[in-house]
This record gives structure tokens, sequence and C-alpha cells, in this order.
């Protein structure tokens, strides 16, 4: 006798896939929750960093040069600070509070002014402490300097290889030039992990 076979509803028709049911579907995907940070001028001020959250980072290679890829939604100032500088840190956060507070504040993107209708970047550094909250890495041979966040399990610091513009969003290729760790703990955390537009740990082991 045959096993009983999965069925899987469908209401397929030509407006049945719209951009929620996309949108709720993708939610159900379990993916890691990443703060980028990009390189900027040492004289720029530190309110004015600029950084997002990621939920899109991936390995890409580790032959001949290791590289990790993400995207963002444009337009954006973060992606417009990578095209200017070309340098940038993805954090693997630690799993605790004070990441979810950091990947809520990071996520927020750009606001439109109310009176003016202008659009302005949020500052996510503004309230961030410098030694306290994070301290700048100087890029050798440059003024350039990125902001990198304390409360991280690893920070990859990367320089900018390519950029594809696909749809409402761009696929960044990153060449890893240092990983930071932070202190000698070598145990595996997880990190932060984003399902169900919710944070969560990692949790038991299956195999």
């Amino acid at each position: 006798m045959l096993p009983q076979l999965l069925r899987f509803q469908s209401t397929l028709t030509k407006e049945s896939i719209t951009q929620q049911r996309f949108k709720d579907s993708m939610a159900r995907i379990g993916s890691q929750a990443m703060i980028l940070t990009s390189s900027m001028n040492n004289k720029t001020s530190h309110a004015s960093f600029r950084g997002l959250t990621l939920s899109s980072v991936s390995s890409l290679s580790l032959k001949p040069k290791p590289l990790v890829q993400f995207n963002l939604q444009v337009p954006s100032f973060t992606s417009e600070a990578l095209h200017k500088y070309k340098h940038f840190a993805i954090h693997l956060l630690k799993p605790n509070m004070v990441s979810t507070r950091l990947a809520r504040t990071f996520s927020k993107g750009a606001m439109v002014h109310d009176s003016s209708g202008e659009i302005v970047p949020t500052r996510p550094f503004e309230d961030l402490v410098e030694e306290k909250h994070y301290r700048t890495y100087k890029l050798s041979s440059s003024d350039l300097v990125i902001p990198i966040l304390k409360n991280a399990e690893r920070v990859f610091v990367c320089e900018a290889m390519e950029v594809f513009k696909v749809g409402d969003h761009e696929i960044w290729v990153g060449e890893i030039q240092d990983i930071l760790t932070n202190g000698g703990d070598q145990s595996v955390d997880g990190g932060v992990l984003y399902c169900n537009r919710k944070f969560h740990v990692l949790g038991d082991q299956i195999t």
C-alpha cells in the first residue's frame, strides 16, 4: 500500500501571490539578525555614522578569497555610504536583550520630516557612547573608520567587491579583510535569530 502523501493546500490564481502572502510566508523562515555599520571619514560626527540591521547575510565563497553577501532595500543612506566609502563591518550579535534593542534601533530606516516632507536618515549612533557601546576601527592608510559594536561575538570587517541592483534591493558582495573576536570565549551561542517577526535564541540540537 502506498504511503499517504502530504497534500499542500493551494489557492493559486492569477492574483494569489500578493506581497503580503509572500512576506507572511518568508517570515516563517528563521534567519540571523546581524548589524552592518559603514565606514565613514574620521572627521564625520559619530552621531552620523550609518548602519542597519540585516537578515540576509550568508557565506558566498571561500576560495580564492573569503566572501560574504547580503542585500538591502534602496533608497538607503547606508547604501550611499557603502558606495562612497567601500568598507563596512558585519556584527554577529550576542543573544541577549542588548542585541535585540540594537537590532530594532538599526532597523528603523529613514524617516520623513513632518514639516518639510524631507527624507532624513535615522541616527542609530546618536544615543550610543563611544568606548562604552562601540569603538572605532581605523582602516590602514586612510582616514576612514568603522564603528564596531561591543555587544558582538564576532565582527567581519569587509571591503565592498561587487554590487547588483535587483528590484528594489541591492545585492552586495564583500571581501573579508579581518575578523574580530570579542574575548576568548569559544562557546557557540548562535547569535540572534529572527523568525515570525520576533527574536529568538538557538534551541536544542536535533542531531
